[in-house]
C-alpha cells in the first residue's frame, strides 16, 4: 500500500506544497517573536491567569513553528513523502486553532473561535504521531 502512495506522489505537488509550508513556518516563527514581544508590553493589563494561558499559548506558538519548519524541510527532500506534509498540515491547524487562537483571545479580546481551541490540542498530538508513517520504508 505504501508503495501504492509513494508511485502516485507528484513530484510537483510535493515541491509547491512543503515550500509553501516552509514559508508559512518562517511567518508563523516570526509572529510568535512579534506576539511574545506584545504579551511583554501587555503583560500588565492581564490577570495572571491569562498571562499563564498566553505563556503556555507563546511557547507552544514557538515550538511548533519551528516543527513545522523542520517538517517542511523534511518534506523538500529526496525522500521527502506525504507524512511529513499531513504532519505539517496539522501543526498549522493547532498553530492556528490553538496558539493563534489563544493569543487572539488574551490579547486582542477577540473570543470567536474560543471553541476551536481544544481542537488545536488535538492537531498538535496528531502532527506528532502522523511523523510515525516517516519510518515506513517504501522499499
Amino acid at each position: 500500500m505504501q508503495k501504492i502512495i509513494a508511485s502516485n506522489t507528484h513530484p510537483a505537488v510535493m515541491k509547491i506544497a512543503s515550500r509553501s509550508l516552509f514559508a508559512v513556518a518562517c511567518v508563523m516563527g516570526a509572529a510568535s517573536v512579534l506576539v511574545a514581544a506584545l504579551a511583554a508590553h501587555k503583560g500588565g493589563d492581564l490577570n495572571p491567569a491569562a498571562v499563564r494561558s498566553v505563556q503556555s499559548a507563546i511557547q507552544f506558538h514557538q515550538i511548533h513553528a519551528l516543527a513545522l519548519l523542520v517538517v517542511a524541510w523534511m518534506a523538500m527532500g529526496p525522500r521527502g513523502a506525504w507524512p511529513q506534509l499531513l504532519s505539517g498540515l496539522f501543526f498549522l491547524g493547532g498553530l492556528l486553532m490553538f496558539s493563534v487562537n489563544i493569543e487572539l483571545i488574551h490579547l486582542a479580546g477577540v473570543d470567536w473561535f474560543r471553541a476551536l481551541t481544544p481542537y488545536g490540542g488535538l492537531a498538535f498530538v496528531a502532527g506528532w504521531l502522523s511523523l510515525l508513517g516517516c519510518c515506513r520504508t517504501t522499499d
